[in-house]
């Protein structure tokens, strides 16, 4: 895999210098891009769900047991995409080579040693992934999510505070679809960002150096509200965050939504550089839209997505090695991002974490480290 991924990096380093700059902000601008450099902070979505009770739920009783054994949840095709399991109720392709096992994020050591294999491979930090209650009064013990994103913000405080450790942030993935996909009410989500804003707004650990002093928080789901809705649960924050949206395209960006957001996301997990080449055309253009208007610019990427077996409904995008990953990083490099959302570190379902595992090792964490030098 070493040997593929640095013949495809001098690709990259071919692309990087035959690509001109997009327009970006002038120094005056209240959100500036990241200062021009080799390399754009990397941050990786991160979720909060796993605990025993979620990963049998994903993988079943009778995987859950075999684990014990390291032993692989089902059998891969030589396409990348198409699997059997012969454990019934099981819907996992892999599971976490962690000494921890199928570990819980109840327990700090687990954040500690996510936030230290991140950290090491080169990773600025993790966009967590996180809604509260809806409650007005809500603190940090008022649910599951809140807890674990209190113990990860003490994980990366105390990772930062160690000696000779390399600086970690955290910026905010705010859940705007519930379990079912539906948007959340305007008044859950105008009070849960209230909250964030309240108990993490001044937090060093929500401070990314090269976009201000305030937190970033990306709406994921931001797609499926209307202007008014969005304005009315952002407005009262705004002046404590800077916002990130989740538009999908130039389109959808040009809906009316640049007085509500300081920038654009996109969460493109399923996108495909071998079915879909013209997708990077399609960053470019929102890209430059975005940088006109003074905007930030975080591009996806992605290692392979993987939604085609156990009834799960969904498609695939083969890792193929590093390939994909690196094909991805050198088409979307050409939109000029100002950052990376790397999607994901743990999402095991969609098969589109780099987090070590089973079947892959850390192969992909290598390859990034690789990126980010």
């Amino acid at each position: 895999m070493r040997k593929q991924a640095i013949c495809i990096l001098v690709s990259i380093g071919l692309i990087i210098g035959a690509t001109s700059r997009l327009p970006v902000p002038s120094s005056g601008a209240a959100v500036r891009p990241a200062q021009s450099t080799a390399h754009k902070p990397m941050f990786v979505h991160y979720y909060l769900w796993w605990d025993k009770a979620h990963w049998q739920s994903k993988s079943g009783t009778a995987y859950t047991r075999a684990l014990t054994r390291r032993l692989l949840p089902a059998t891969l095709r030589s396409n990348g995409c198409s699997a059997t399991t012969p454990y019934t109720g099981n819907k996992l392709l892999d599971a976490p080579a962690s000494p921890l096992g199928v570990y819980s994020q109840d327990s700090p050591a687990t954040f500690a040693r996510h936030v230290q294999q991140a950290s090491s491979a080169g990773i600025d930090g993790f966009v967590v992934s996180w809604s509260g209650n809806g409650q007005r009064a809500q603190t940090a013990a008022s649910s599951t999510f809140s807890r674990r994103l209190a113990m990860l913000v003490k994980a990366v405080a105390a990772h930062n505070a160690a000696r000779g450790a390399r600086p970690f942030a955290l910026m905010l993935g705010y859940q705007g679809l519930n379990n079912s996909r539906r948007p959340r009410s305007t008044t859950w989500i105008a009070n849960d960002l209230a909250y964030f804003a309240r108990a993490y707004g001044s937090s060093s650990v929500f401070h990314v150096r090269a976009y201000g002093a305030k937190p970033v928080v990306m709406f994921l789901g931001s797609s499926k509200f209307s202007v008014r809705a969005l304005h009315t649960m952002t407005d009262p924050v705004h002046r404590r965050l800077t916002l990130i949206g989740d538009e999908h395209g130039l389109a959808q960006w040009k809906r009316g939504v640049a007085n509500v957001f300081d920038g654009d996301g996109w969460y493109w997990s399923s996108q495909n550089p071998y079915a879909n080449p013209q997708s990077f055309a399609q960053l470019r253009s929102l890209s430059f839209m975005l940088h006109l208007q003074r905007k930030l610019w975080f591009s996806p990427l992605a290692v392979g997505y993987n939604k085609a077996n156990f009834g799960l409904g969904g498609s695939c995008v083969p890792r193929k090695g590093a390939e994909t990953l690196l094909r991805l990083y050198a088409g979307n490099l050409t939109s000029g991002p100002d950052g990376w959302m790397l999607i994901s570190w743990n999402e095991f379902l969609e098969n589109t974490y780099v987090e070590p595992s089973l079947r892959y090792g850390a192969g992909s964490l290598n390859v990034i480290r690789l990126l980010t030098r």
